[in-house]
C-alpha cells in the first residue's frame, strides 16, 4: 500500500558508495520521507547551505575527503536543529557512545545494519527533532 500523506521530514543521507545511496533512498522514500542523497560531506554541506535545514542527517564515517565526523560537526554549526547520526563499521563503539554523550553526535549505527535498525534509529531521531524544533523557530 502506498501512503498518500505528505512527506513531513527530509532526510539527508551522505555516503561515498552510490549503491548504498540508492538503497537508502528506496528504503526511506517508501517510508514517506523526502530523501536527499549526496556522495560526500562537501556535497552534503553545500546542500544544507543552499537549501536550509533538514530533519536528520545520516553519514557514513569513512569517505574520501571529509570524514563523517568532520561533516556532522559542520552540519551542527549550520543547522543546529538537525539530528546527526554516524553510520560506521570501522569506529570503536565506546568512542561513538562518548561522542553522543558529549553531544558531538545525536546517534550512531554500527555496520552491518539491518533495515529495521536503520528505520528505528531515524524514526527516533525524528521524534527528538520534533521535540526540539520549537526552540529553533
Amino acid at each position: 500500500m502506498v501512503s498518500t500523506s505528505p512527506k513531513k521530514h527530509t532526510l539527508l543521507y551522505v555516503d561515498d558508495d552510490r549503491d548504498t545511496l540508492v538503497l537508502m533512498e528506496e528504503i526511506f522514500s517508501s517510508e514517506n520521507y523526502t530523501v536527499i542523497t549526496k556522495l560526500s560531506g562537501e556535497e552534503g554541506l553545500k546542500y544544507i547551505k543552499e537549501n536550509g535545514s533538514v530533519s536528520v542527517v545520516v553519514s557514513d564515517f569513512v569517505m574520501t575527503g571529509m570524514n563523517g565526523l568532520e561533516f556532522l560537526k559542520e552540519v551542527k554549526s549550520f543547522s543546529p536543529a538537525t539530528k546527526r547520526c554516524l553510520c560506521s563499521g570501522s569506529f570503536d563503539r565506546g568512542k561513538l557512545e562518548a561522542k553522543v554523550k558529549d553531544k558531538e553526535l545525536d546517534s550512531f549505527i554500527m555496520k552491518p545494519v539491518t533495515i529495521d535498525t536503520m528505520l528505528t534509529t531515524v524514526e527516533g531521531l525524528i521524534k527528538e527533532y520534533e521535540k526540539k524544533l520549537p526552540f529553533y523557530r
